[in-house]
């Protein structure tokens, strides 16, 4: 059950497969053999099923040098009775393809509303200026429609600024583990009601962000409800952040069904929305930058995990063109990597995309548990 695919900065020999069972997994490059000891092993701990589990991971700016990485995952119980969604740092042991499991030490820990749209996607940007801030994706908290229990009115949690769901949050990770502070440049900084980690809001499900590495443009995919998929950007021109992404009241470029509240007059339009009869279930890519493969060089590459409501739910890869302003070129690309030219594999379920230090990418897929590589 991958969920996900990282690697510590300059590591150019193995890859980290996050399984949501609550394992991570070490790849040896360049022969793909898979180590037989996990490199984490939480399984015991995690509350597991639907979309909980163990979910996001990534490695410290500095981890060559100081052995920490992070991890977001769930645990049952909470005051709703549903699950806890943890943010939490552990440590390389001495060996370093193992890590010490007894170095935990919880950065946020807050009790989660229902049992789907949790704490997932982590990453530090490549940003001047930015570095060693931790960015967080969150789930609005679940539930139809962003309501019931643990969900704020009006707007739901989407648009509320006193809870960390449907955000983006951002924090600075101190040397003291379990510790950290808010960048000065956070929109909220300072706010004794609004919550300072938040960066950006108005999101639904945002799973799976990345920088484009020449640019510097965030690329923000958020799942939709009954309606439309969206890719959000957040430019660079404004490093602080603070946008309004639209959700509850909007879903895409449409008003959301639940919501007749008016759109937010600081609402950010996504560079492209797609209805459900193209795809379900948006995943977020990477803009590729590599070498390996010229025909992709300027688009970006993102996926949906089942395909149009009307198909056979087995996945798709598409790219678009971004030019700073908007975006074009939409194309589906699935059958010029799929089935695989060695070992005839099929693309079932694809859940997340990894690029490496070369501006390589791969793709992680959930339906059969294989990882691959785009050459």
């Amino acid at each position: 059950m991958p969920l996900g695919i990282s690697a510590p900065p300059g590591d150019t020999g193995r890859l980290f497969i996050v399984e949501q069972t609550g394992r991570i997994k070490i790849i040896k490059l360049p022969g793909g053999t898979v180590n037989p000891a996990p490199f984490l092993n939480i399984s015991a701990k995690i509350s597991l099923g639907g979309e909980q589990g163990l979910l996001g991971l990534a490695f410290d700016p500095s981890y060559a040098s100081n052995g920490r990485f992070y991890v977001t995952y769930t645990t049952p119980g909470g005051s709703f009775g549903t699950c806890v969604s943890h943010v939490a740092e552990f440590f390389v042991s001495a060996n370093p393809d193992v890590a010490d499991p007894g170095s935990e030490a919880s950065l946020i820990v807050v009790d989660h509303p229902q049992e789907q749209h949790q704490m997932h996607w982590m990453g530090f940007s490549r940003r001047p200026g930015d570095e060693g801030n931790l960015y967080i994706s969150s789930g609005d908290g679940g539930m139809f429609c962003d309501l019931g229990p643990g969900h704020i009115e009006p707007g739901g949690n989407g648009q509320s600024t006193q809870t960390l769901f449907g955000k983006i949050l951002r924090i600075h990770p101190e040397e003291t583990p379990g510790t950290y502070t808010i960048p000065l440049d956070n929109p909220f900084y300072g706010s004794q009601i609004d919550q300072q980690e938040i960066w950006a809001y108005g999101l639904r499900n945002p799973w799976r962000c990345s920088w484009d590495r020449k640019t510097n443009t965030m690329f923000i995919a958020d799942v939709g409800q009954g309606a439309r998929e969206e890719i959000n950007v957040q430019k660079p021109a404004n490093p602080g952040g603070g946008e309004n992404y639209g959700w509850r009241v909007r879903e895409g470029l449409v008003q959301s069904p639940c919501s007749d509240d008016p759109e937010p007059p600081n609402a950010v339009d996504p560079i492209i929305d797609y209805p459900h009869s193209t795809g379900i279930c948006i995943i977020g890519g990477y803009y590729y930058r590599g070498n390996r493969v010229r025909a992709l060089r300027g688009h970006y590459i993102f996926a949906d995990t089942y395909g149009p409501d009307s198909g056979d739910f087995t996945g798709r890869i598409w790219t678009i063109r971004y030019d700073g302003r908007s975006a074009s070129d939409f194309q589906d690309i699935t059958s010029k990597l799929f089935p695989t030219r060695v070992g005839d594999y099929a693309l079932n379920n694809p859940v997340g995309f990894w690029e490496d230090n070369s501006g390589e990418l791969y793709i992680c897929d959930f339906g059969n548990g294989n990882i691959y590589k785009i050459q």
